[in-house]
């Protein structure tokens, strides 16, 4: 913070002010809003204006959920947002240590993965519900260390 008695709510106070008034000005003259204002922390907490470039967030695929792999006491599942997916399409698969799904929803494909620990295949369970698959499976014990 600086010693000019200024406290950080009155600099960010400002800084909204300088955005609000700059969004107003090209709204105004039929200017696209600016998406590149970003605040930056500089030198041990002062404030700082920075009007550089925000790099884009990439993002992935419509195709491509990224399922979610939780262990719950003996079981594992893996859930998949599969928006509009026909439920007599998914085909989960057990590949090695991989969970592989594939699914349609008449005009676009889905396909995706989850590495899981050592299940018991034939314990396979789905339930498909609001476009949300959840895949139930029994873990098998882990091997003792003397085993590998």
């Amino acid at each position: 913070m600086k010693n000019d008695g200024m406290d950080i709510f009155d600099e960010m106070d400002q800084m909204f002010d300088r955005l609000f008034d700059r969004m107003s000005r090209n709204m105004n003259a039929g200017m696209a809003p600016s998406y590149e204002y970003r605040i930056v922390f500089r030198n041990g907490g002062d404030l700082a204006e920075d009007s550089a470039p925000v790099p884009e967030i990439p993002v992935l695929p419509a195709t491509e959920p990224v399922p979610e792999v939780h262990r719950i006491g003996d079981e594992i599942k893996v859930i998949a947002e599969l928006p509009g997916a026909v439920p007599e399409s998914i085909r989960p698969e057990i590949r090695n240590s991989t969970l592989v799904i594939d699914a349609d929803n008449g005009t676009q494909q889905f396909h995706t993965f989850a590495e899981i620990p050592p299940v018991d295949a034939g314990s396979m369970e789905t339930s498909f519900r609001n476009g949300v698959l959840e895949v139930t499976l029994k873990a098998l014990p882990a091997p003792a260390a003397d085993e590998t």
